[in-house]
């Protein structure tokens, strides 16, 4: 099971590089479906089964991105019971990586667990900001200076593999947590080789013709770096922001998910 704590240190440089999409970053509009499954869990986890399948839509939109993610997935326990889980994560976020929308709906065997919603915007790039969130409740809390959003910081991410940096981290905000940003360490390195019988991608394939690299993504609740991290996200990453593969773990159980068909979507005229 992958379970390695990554201790990375903030680096002053890489924070001073804060900015919007960079410019020779071009993110590819797509449609992404991926199959779940269990891909290790540790005894005291009580899982012994996970499957489903995840949908990820990015969508240009002129003057900003609309990204929908849904993830649906059964566990079984090892006391024989099932239980279903759907998750559905909306947003907006604008291309000069100012302002966010975002909507939360988590739902387990067809009851609502958990609705958020609102929006954030940051006073400039580098800056601090504000979020904003209507549900569950009225709330509102500062951004720290350094902020970014989820989509600007995919594509810095693309642009420090691109120029060989091996590790970077940002404070980021995406609306999915109501206490403040996360503190994201990536560790970049060389993509990892599809286990062997992968089946091959459906669809529009072209879209996997691109620089790769193996990307971890380490989650820190904002000022908690000594603690391990809430979740760690292992993707295999191209330079046009498609993931070919990812693993997410939580720790007790880490779930692998796998590119079974890939969809270009139009770019607009703008």
């Amino acid at each position: 099971m992958l379970s390695a704590v990554l201790w990375i240190t903030d680096r002053a440089d890489a924070q001073q590089r804060v900015e919007a999409a960079p410019p020779d970053v071009v993110l590819a509009p797509h449609r992404a479906t991926y199959e779940m499954k269990l891909q290790a869990a540790r005894p005291n986890s009580g899982i012994v089964e996970v499957n489903g399948n995840m949908v990820i839509e990015t969508v240009d939109s002129c003057d900003g991105w609309n990204v929908k993610q849904r993830i649906k997935l059964t566990f079984l326990r090892n006391d024989g019971e099932e239980f279903e889980t759907d998750s559905n994560f909306t947003s907006y976020e604008s291309k000069d990586g100012l302002e966010l929308r975002f909507s939360v709906r988590n739902i387990q065997n067809d009851e609502v667990e958990e609705e958020l919603r609102g929006q954030a915007d940051l006073e400039g790039i580098g800056g601090k900001g504000r979020a904003s969130f209507t549900l569950p409740e009225a709330r509102s809390f500062d951004l720290p200076a350094g902020t970014l959003f989820p989509t600007s910081h995919l594509a810095l991410v693309i642009k420090h593999a691109r120029q060989g940096d091996k590790s970077v981290s940002y404070k980021v905000f995406d609306g999915a947590r109501l206490d403040g940003a996360f503190q994201v360490n990536a560790v970049i390195g060389k993509p990892p080789k599809p286990p062997a019988g992968t089946p091959a991608v459906r669809g529009d394939t072209v879209l996997l013709r691109q620089p790769a690299w193996g990307v971890r993504f380490a989650f820190f609740a904002s000022g908690d770096q000594g603690a391990p991290p809430e979740y760690e996200l292992a993707l295999d990453l191209l330079a046009n922001g498609v993931a070919r593969s990812m693993l997410l773990d939580y720790g007790d159980f880490a779930v692998d998910a796998r590119l079974i068909q890939i969809q270009a979507l139009p770019r607009p005229k703008c």
